[in-house]
């Protein structure tokens, strides 16, 4: 199972009609993303950019099977013009950012399930020092993960940017807990000096 990430950056001015596309997805379109074997596909907007999350048993096959669709051909056609830089599946241009992160968290049932993306800037020259912290990432952190009942945890770094996806019953909830653990304040003062800026970028649905 592999967790992807990609980067997408629409024209100026068609972010609303971007969403109104997704928000009208064509049945043919989102059967072939099961059909295919991408799972948990979801699409997070800020701006003109457009940071999607999915797993796939297998990516190169799922990839193959996708550019050979027609459906999906009729699909890509149709998008083609919204994007700066768009899904490339034809031609191999598609941006996959790295994931240097991920923790399972949580693995007992949610009873609503809000999946969540943020968006958090390195300062420049922190790219590998980051990587780093996050290779030998303190124990205690990954059990308040647990405790706040997030799951799904990954981080995707590309270039300067890190592209955060999880799942959680109450995002609020689970931030108020957070802030309140002293092992997490250690931890968000250790890793401070790493930051530009941060935010939560989409908690409600995302685009698809």
């Amino acid at each position: 199972m592999e967790r992807i990430a990609t980067l997408m950056v629409l024209k100026p001015g068609m972010e609303e009609r971007y969403r109104q596309e997704h928000r009208n997805i064509w049945p043919e379109v989102k059967v072939g993303i099961s059909r295919f074997g991408f799972h948990n596909y979801s699409i997070f907007m800020h701006g003109q950019q457009l940071y999607s999350y999915f797993v796939v048993d297998n990516l190169e096959q799922a990839t193959a099977m996708a550019i050979e669709d027609p459906d999906n051909q009729r699909w890509q056609a149709h998008m083609g013009d919204f994007f700066e830089e768009g899904p490339g599946m034809q031609d191999g241009s598609t941006i996959y950012p790295v994931e240097v992160f991920h923790t399972d968290g949580f693995t007992g049932p949610l009873v609503t399930v809000q999946r969540v993306g943020m968006l958090m800037q390195l300062k420049a020259g922190m790219e590998q020092a980051y990587q780093e912290e996050h290779q030998k990432i303190w124990p205690e952190i990954l059990l308040g993960i647990e405790r706040a009942h997030m799951r799904k945890y990954s981080i995707f770094l590309i270039g300067r940017i890190l592209f955060s996806y999880f799942e959680v019953e109450d995002l609020n909830n689970a931030m108020h807990l957070l802030a309140n653990d002293p092992d997490n304040q250690r931890w968000q003062v250790h890793m401070a000096g790493f930051f530009d800026l941060g935010r939560v970028f989409e908690r409600g649905p995302p685009c698809t």
